[in-house]
């Protein structure tokens, strides 16, 4: 039974349902999703699990009960990382620069290259590929792992060592037989 609802979850994830995707309707979700932060930190909730099976549990419960919790998580890590590495963020800032030329640009006229139109989405794809370089030499790569790196750590510890809510219920531990 579980697994037809994961399926029916994976299902919408699909190429034609990403297409009509409400970036308004995705926000409320995910708005009305997130857990109110004195219960993300409450101290007392965090405990040791008693065997793997526990924390595992622990782990696939917490992630889907914070998960806009772990995002905002995810988003103030990536924000940390961008902010501390001043070449990375000189050269984000390059590309939003050059987008918003090139955005500039074409509302007066479009954009013409030996008689050719340039279309406005090849001019954005130009901007990128002329940083991609500046990002491999800035590291963005190393940057992007440690993001991930560090995502996953965090997540993963407070997952494990925060109880879930149906376990302090009554304050039950269940133990496997």
């Amino acid at each position: 039974m579980a697994e037809v609802s994961n399926e029916s979850h994976f299902a919408n994830w699909s190429i034609p349902n990403l297409q009509k995707i409400n970036v308004q309707e995705l926000y409320t979700r995910h708005r009305q999703s997130l857990r109110s932060w004195f219960e993300f930190f409450n101290t007392s909730k965090f405990k040791t699990p008693v065997n793997i099976g526990t924390a595992t549990r622990r782990l696939l419960a917490n992630v889907e009960y914070f998960q806009t919790n772990y995002f905002i998580v995810i988003i103030i890590l990536s924000i940390y990382c961008v902010v501390t590495t001043p070449s990375l963020l000189f050269v984000l800032l390059a590309i939003g620069a050059g987008s918003y030329l090139v955005t500039i640009k074409n509302r007066e006229k479009q954009l013409s290259f030996m008689g050719r139109q340039i279309p406005l989405p090849q001019q954005y794809a130009a901007v990128m590929a002329l940083c991609i370089p500046l990002l491999i030499i800035v590291g963005a790569g190393s940057a992007i792992f440690w993001i991930l790196g560090a995502s996953v750590f965090v997540i993963a510890l407070h997952a494990v060592f925060h109880q879930t809510p149906n376990q302090d219920a009554f304050g039950l531990q269940m133990q496997e037989v």
